[in-house]
């Protein structure tokens, strides 16, 4: 069994087509102190996901660490969550997490890039709620954009794009990647309106922290070149600048190296 292992942290994500409306934030109290704690009690909390069961296995914390005994699974089965399991949605493929609505319990965000909404895999991303008793409250699913050619739900950070103190979501495509704007009950979903990708590359991952600049968050895309090579570039933007400029870093290389999870952190201590 393949399993996507990502650790529900401070970053995630944004996603769809100009134009549409799609609700995503609440009115809100006060924000999460951690942004992997679903149900509020100050420990973090671990998601795994594992998209060829189409499930993700959130363990709680405790005082003594993370125990097995404290395990609850999230499906597209589940009570309350949009959606119903079907073969091949790769629910789980991808997993962050963010206080969404605004209640101060962060919520569970899953990408199914398998998903079928027009009888092709277009993607979707789910949102599903915490709380004190998590994930019992229902969620949302958000809709692959019309201009992906499919493959939304790839990867998903929450994160504050523009350094304006209220994070977004993010999400990519095979092809794109996108993010939302606005408060309130409507996100507003825009796409990326420059062509960034060369020809024949097809988007696995994403990771996002502020790597290059200090005045707005940077994204550091990953994938796969129609040779079967790596593809790795930097994307950036400032205050209030969704207009991000892509860097390429790095082309080619081994084909076999693995583009399936990636992390960032301070490393060296700066």
């Amino acid at each position: 069994m393949r399993v996507r292992n990502l650790a529900v942290t401070a970053t995630v994500a944004a996603l769809a087509a100009a134009g549409l409306t799609l609700p995503l934030a609440g009115t809100a109290s006060a924000a999460p102190a951690l942004k992997d704690d679903f149900n509020g009690d100050g420990y973090r909390d671990l998601a795994i996901g594992s998209p060829d069961s189409n499930s993700v296995t959130v363990t709680f914390g405790s005082a003594s660490g993370v125990s097995e005994g404290r395990s609850v699974t999230v499906s597209q089965d589940t009570p309350g969550v949009p959606g119903v399991t079907e073969p091949g949605d790769e629910f789980g493929e991808s997993v962050t997490s963010g206080d969404v609505n605004g209640d101060g319990f962060a919520d569970l965000i899953v990408g199914a890039p398998g998903e079928q909404a027009t009888g092709k895999p277009s993607g979707s991303v789910t949102v599903v709620h915490g709380g004190r008793n998590p994930f019992t409250s229902g969620g949302r699913a958000l809709n692959s954009p019309a201009d992906t050619t499919g493959r939304f739900g790839e990867a998903a950070v929450w994160t504050d794009l523009d350094y304006d103190g209220s994070p977004q979501l993010a999400v990519i495509s095979g092809d794109n990647w996108y993010y939302y704007t606005g408060a309130g009950e409507n996100g507003h979903v825009h796409g990326l309106e420059v062509d960034f990708l060369p020809e024949g590359v097809r988007l696995d991952g994403m990771v996002a922290g502020n790597f290059k600049y200090k005045d707005g968050v940077g994204f550091v895309l990953y994938g796969e070149r129609a040779d079967g090579g790596a593809w790795t570039a930097h994307m950036n933007g400032g205050v209030g600048d969704y207009g991000y400029r892509a860097e390429v870093l790095a082309e080619g290389g081994d084909p076999t190296a693995t583009r399936d999870a990636a992390t960032a952190g301070d490393v060296d201590g700066e």
